[in-house]
């Protein structure tokens, strides 16, 4: 069993025009394209959490004064398995629900994405955690994953930038939620030959806490 709480940050930072206004055009790293940018920046109007991961009274949120970035810690996000622990144990998942007031005329979609955490794994033992995202009304879902296979021991760090043709865009003309679905899971592959075997895997950093950081790529409508 995990001995404690573990608190997973997650901060998400959205870019505005105005902080442009005195530096060059920005470029898009992947392909040198020219980076367009709305004058009025884009603002967070309500957040809301769902899941195993994240039961009611187990999250704090804190939004930035000028609405533009938001914190959330979790202090029940990990998951772990062995042979005296249940299934449900094994599997934990939390959906944020971003309401974003979004300038008119505009798109936007999640470009990048940063997060750490900490597992430590048994042979046999295989971890994963992923991100799936998505616009409130649309059936297309961008996935981020990685699995992990024990014996491993240490803290972990992934990030993943998602070109414009896979990205998921904001549709013109309505404002829809963004659900930012985080799922964490290990089991025992091995059961035959690692009985015993036991791991866990939760969104804490060597100090406690864990930044997500989502950059946002514009394009207008």
């Amino acid at each position: 069993m995990i001995v404690g709480k573990c608190h997973w940050l997650v901060a998400l930072t959205l870019l505005s025009g105005h902080a442009f206004a005195e530096e060059r055009t920005p470029v898009d790293p992947l392909d040198g394209v020219p980076v367009l940018v709305p004058s009025e920046p884009i603002t967070i109007e309500n957040i809301q959490y769902n899941g195993s991961g994240c039961p009611f009274g187990t999250v704090a949120q804190n939004v930035s004064d000028d609405k533009q970035a938001f914190t959330l810690t979790f202090s029940e996000f990990f998951a772990e398995a062995g042979p005296d622990v249940s299934l449900a144990q094994g599997r934990k998942n939390c959906i944020a629900t971003v309401t974003l007031h979004i300038p008119a005329g505009w798109q936007y979609s999640v470009a990048d994405f940063y997060y750490r955490g900490f597992m430590q794994l048994d042979e046999g033992i295989k971890a994963e955690h992923s991100v799936d995202y998505s616009f409130e009304g649309q059936g297309r879902t961008s996935r981020f994953e990685s699995i992990m296979n024990g014996p491993y021991e240490s803290d972990y760090v992934y990030s993943d930038s998602v070109g414009i043709s896979s990205t998921v865009w904001s549709p013109c003309g309505v404002s829809r939620a963004l659900n930012l679905n985080t799922k964490i899971r290990v089991s025992n592959s091995n059961k035959r030959n690692f009985p015993d075997a036991r791991g866990f895997i939760t969104n804490d950093s060597v100090d406690g806490q864990i930044t997500q950081v989502f950059g946002l790529t514009w394009r207008p409508c």
